[in-house]
């Protein structure tokens, strides 16, 4: 099978026996670009088959996304109810501890599996893992209908801060900069700004670095909440305007999927009842063999791409 790899900095298509042993083979149909794609690719990744945002075709052919986090069951986490900080959670990520979904075909444990309803279009699957990266930064803190919040950030994760924000009854206001981020975020019904405003109840920080996340801090109220999401890359410094105004900084990493909440469920919903996400973020679709110019144009700020998603077949 062809499939997606890395090495010294640079991505290729290579053959690759189809997968055996455990778990269920799925016939991959889409697979995203994530930002930590690229710096994992740029920091020397290696060895494994890319790709933690996608999903395809089970045996009997029912659509799924695919949770990319694994668990051990045990250990403290696991049994308190909070598997995606467990140590195996990274520890067995499809796409770079274990082979992901930038392939034809990957095998998955089956309770990794979620449906997704008939006749959506394919490269849903691709958007279910970011969506549930932000259901689960969003329900980090307590928010009521008529709370306002500041998204600074318009690349994926934040255009679907926002989304998810207003679908909530929160009045969000999302930092842009480019023209294709401002129309994406009118097609979405979120409004754009240039500069924040102040007093946010909340403030999402999806960029992760010190400006974006200073900017948080001088627009929330005293007291009020600040999420981290995923991965910050370089050094940060905490600064005083935290202090003196009590914001609490809340951390958000992968997606919860105990017995009260699934974040990747929830995502489903959300896709299903806004397809305009869809056909809103995912502004650039490649064959897998044109992957390596996929990235490349993933990596180009100047290429007006929100999201980057490869396809088996179109």
């Amino acid at each position: 099978m062809r499939a997606v790899m890395s090495s010294s900095g640079s991505v290729f298509v290579t053959d690759q026996d189809e997968p055996s042993g455990d778990g269920e083979l799925i016939t991959v149909s889409s697979a995203g670009i994530c930002g930590s794609d690229l710096h994992l690719i740029s920091s020397g990744l290696s060895g494994v088959i890319l790709g933690h945002e996608f999903g395809g075709f089970t045996s009997d052919g029912q659509l799924v996304a695919v949770r990319p986090t694994g668990e051990c069951g045990s250990c403290a986490q696991c049994t308190s109810g909070f598997p995606h900080t467990c140590h195996q959670a990274a520890a067995s990520l499809h796409g770079t501890s274990i082979n992901g979904g930038l392939a034809e075909f990957v095998r998955v444990e089956s309770s990794r599996l979620v449906p997704v309803p008939g006749g959506t279009d394919p490269a849903a699957v691709g958007l279910v893992e970011p969506l549930a990266v932000v259901v689960h930064g969003i329900n980090r803190v307590r928010l009521a209908s008529g709370m306002s919040a500041l998204v600074v950030g318009s690349g994926s994760i934040g255009l679907l801060t926002a989304a998810v924000l207003a679908d909530r009854g929160i009045n969000v206001d999302i930092v842009c900069r480019h023209p294709h981020q401002f129309d994406a975020a009118q097609k979405l019904g979120v409004n754009a700004v240039s500069k924040p405003g102040t007093n946010y109840d909340v403030s999402f920080d999806a960029v992760c670095t010190q400006e974006s996340l200073d900017t948080c801090f001088n627009a929330t109220r005293p007291r009020g909440d600040v999420i981290e999401f995923g991965m910050v890359w370089g050094s940060i410094q905490l600064k005083n305007q935290m202090m003196l105004k009590e914001i609490s900084l809340v951390p958000s990493i992968f997606y919860s999927h105990n017995h009260e909440q699934n974040d990747f469920v929830d995502a489903v919903d959300m896709l299903v009842r806004h397809p305009e996400l869809i056909t809103t973020l995912v502004t650039h679709r490649f064959l897998l063999e044109e992957s390596v110019q996929a990235f490349a144009v993933a990596n180009d700020r100047q290429a007006g791409a929100i999201k980057v998603h490869i396809f088996t077949q179109m």
